[in-house]
This record gives structure tokens, C-alpha cells and sequence, in this order.
């Protein structure tokens, strides 16, 4: 079976994405989040590097793309419900306000140039982790964001530095926890056929309208390619 490039099809969006990129709310954050993950995401395709060639290019491509999947996670996690969408794009605004407010606390010595945070942004407690958000999502066909998760929960170890082999032997000795090659390139794929399911749902349910709609049918198709895939 033929797999269409996701990501293609997805670029084909950019000027519907742009657009909304200019909503407030969930919506925007849509539109804002897509616009990011073509510009990055697209930049380390047409590089070639999403392939895990060598040592060096995994240090890269795995950085942005554990914050690209992060992001997705998040999106995902905002548009599961429509009736919880201001609670939930909340809790992500919520999530800034805690993380502003101990920065600024810090005394930076760019601190005096940003705005002071809110009343009570530092009695914030019990921000959401991924990992308890994706566990309440319901639109996961085929439990399709746990590959994502692994591949999120590995590339964060190179996020972090912590995956130097120093740091490997001092606490594993003479063991190694053989992480997998990761396959970025399958992961930006899955994100973009995501992208365009969440799109044309939007559309479906009359809450965007999409002028083009010509590759509707190619994207349906494409979440049936992925589903036999896995």
C-alpha cells in the first residue's frame, strides 16, 4: 500500500493555519502550534535530519522533537472535548502563569524589563505532567498517541543532556539501556495526519470552514494507512 506523505498534505494547510493562527483561545493555539511544527519540523526534513544518521544529528532532531510532540500532546489534550476546551486551553495558561511567576522571582537581571505576574500566580500547585494529560484523552484512535509518548519520554533524555554515556556508565555501570533508534520522521508523519484529522473535524462540526477541501479524502486515507501500519 502506498503511504501519502502526511506532512505535504499538511503544508498544503499553511495559509488555513495562518488564519487561524489569529483566533483567540484554543483555536488560535491550534493555528499557532501547526504554523511551529511545519517551520521546524519542515526545516529537519528538507535538512535530512530526522533519520538518526549519527550521534550529532540525534542530538538535534530529538530536541525539537520532544518540544514539538509536547506541544501536539497539549493540543490534542485541549480539543478532545469541546465542552472542556476553555477549562483545558486554562490549564495550559495556567501552566505559564506558575512557570512566569518563579522566573520572575528569580531577580533575573532581565526581570525588570517584563511585565510583574498576577495576583496569586505563585500559590499555583498541581500543574497537569503529559503523562496524566494524554491518559485523559478519548479521540486516541488505536491508542495511537503512545508511540508518540515513547518517543517523546526517550528524546527528552537528550533534551536534558542526560543521555551523555558519562552520565550512563556512572549510574548504570557496565549496563546500557539500549534506547531504540527513534523514528522521528514516522512521528512527524503521525503528528501531521493528526493535524488534519483535528482539522477536518473542526470543519465538520461548523466551528472553522475550510475553503480548500481537496485534500479531504487523501487525509481519511491517511489515518487508515497509519492504523494498518502500527
Amino acid at each position: 500500500m502506498t503511504v501519502t506523505d502526511q506532512f505535504q498534505l499538511l503544508k498544503s494547510e499553511l495559509h488555513g493555519f495562518a488564519d487561524l493562527g489569529r483566533e483567540p483561545g484554543s483555536i488560535g493555539f491550534l493555528g499557532r502550534e501547526a504554523l511551529g511544527f511545519l517551520s521546524i519540523a519542515g526545516t529537519l526534513k528538507e535538512r535530512g535530519m530526522v533519520g538518526n544518521a549519527c550521534v550529532d544529528e540525534r542530538y538535534i532532531s530529538n530536541c525539537f522533537a520532544s518540544s514539538l510532540i509536547e506541544g501536539f500532546f497539549w493540543l490534542v489534550y485541549i480539543l478532545d472535548e469541546r465542552s472542556s476546551r476553555p477549562s483545558r486551553h486554562g490549564n495550559l495558561v495556567t501552566l505559564f502563569k506558575r512557570d512566569y511567576c518563579k522566573f520572575n522571582y528569580e531577580n533575573s537581571v532581565v526581570n525588570c524589563s517584563l511585565a510583574p505576574p498576577g495576583q496569586g500566580w505563585s500559590q499555583i500547585q498541581g500543574c497537569l505532567d503529559v503523562r496524566s494529560m494524554i491518559t485523559q484523552v478519548r479521540i486516541d484512535q488505536g491508542n495511537r498517541l503512545e508511540p508518540l509518548y515513547a518517543i517523546y519520554r526517550i528524546a527528552s533524555f537528550d533534551t536534558h543532556r542526560k543521555s551523555l554515556i558519562s552520565i550512563i556508565v556512572a549510574a548504570l555501570g557496565d549496563s546500557n539501556p539500549s534506547f531504540k533508534e527513534l523514528d522521528i520522521d514516522f512521528a512527524f508523519n503521525l503528528i501531521a495526519n493528526q493535524y488534519l484529522f483535528m482539522l477536518r473535524h473542526l470543519d465538520a462540526a461548523s466551528e472553522i470552514y475550510l475553503l480548500a477541501q481537496a485534500t479531504a479524502s487523501s487525509a481519511s486515507q491517511l489515518v487508515l494507512s497509519l492504523e494498518l501500519r502500527r
